[in-house]
């Protein structure tokens, strides 16, 4: 198994075509951490999503946010495991539809070094990494920072390092005075990770990751595939190790107002695409 999840990532890396059967589903999930860490989280989903649906499942990425987004938009993929932002854009320009959420919201951080700067005032004139300058996480923290007076590229600068692994690794070498993540990517790092940082600044809660279906898979499918994604999460041993281990808490179906709340960031998003 392990080989085999090493195997998936390097090609996901690499960004080889895809050698599935014609009438396999394709799941994509957004490039927030590296291809081998996501085919080891989303192995369990993808398995079980194969063994209910009797049909093959390939677990795909991207080599970066952009890509990924390009790669939603032309509907590569069948279902989406992606960023807030991404998932409302998708929802109302890519003939996507929403299946479910987590039940924890996302929970922005500014972190720092545990012997780093005390508070936010000495961030100015100092870089603070991050993991993709289109991740939901870094408009959040953008936002939040601008209101603060802090406005990236007069006072500060954002530094966008290709993954969260690579924005925590500028941290600690000091390449950065702090970085931008979520309560629940620092929990998938695990390891001594939270010895060696501080939490600088907490960020206002946000709709989190969203699970959606492409709508060319029709209506009943699309139902069918949220029930499953819902009992896979909430009432399996393994879907339940699945959600701990992303830290999801579960899932739910997503509300209207999930995704309203999102629109201030999408045209945020929209602004960096243009």
């Amino acid at each position: 198994m392990a080989k085999n999840l090493l195997t998936a990532g390097l090609l996901w890396l690499c960004l080889l075509p895809s050698a599935h059967a014609a009438a396999s589903l394709v799941l994509g999930v957004v490039p927030y951490m590296s291809a081998r860490k996501l085919a080891t989280l989303y192995e369990p989903l993808r398995a079980e999503l194969e063994r209910t649906l009797q049909q093959p499942v390939t677990l795909e990425s991207a080599a970066d946010y952009s890509f990924f987004l390009e790669r939603t938009r032309q509907g590569r993929y069948d279902i989406i495991a992606t960023s807030p932002y991404f998932g409302r854009l998708a929802q109302l320009e890519q003939d996507y539809q929403p299946l479910a959420r987590p039940l924890a919201d996302l929970e922005p951080l500014l972190v720092t070094r545990r012997d780093g700067i005390r508070e936010l005032a000495q961030l100015r004139g100092q870089t603070v990494s991050t993991s993709d300058r289109l991740a939901n996480l870094t408009l959040a923290a953008q936002r939040y920072l601008s209101q603060a007076g802090y406005h990236p590229g007069q006072h500060l600068v954002i530094h966008p390092t290709g993954s969260h692994a690579n924005s925590l690794a500028a941290l600690l070498s000091g390449e950065s005075a702090a970085a931008i993540i979520s309560v629940s990517a620092l929990h998938q790092f695990g390891g001594d990770i939270h010895t060696r940082i501080r939490i600088l600044a907490r960020l206002p809660h946000t709709t989190p990751q969203l699970y959606l279906g492409h709508k060319r898979l029709g209506g009943a499918r699309l139902a069918r595939l949220q029930q499953q994604l819902l009992t896979f999460a909430n009432d399996t041993p393994q879907g339940r190790a699945f959600s701990r281990d992303l830290n999801h808490g579960g899932l739910r179906p997503v509300s209207e107002q999930d995704m309203r709340a999102l629109d201030p960031f999408v045209r945020d998003l929209k602004g960096l695409l243009r």
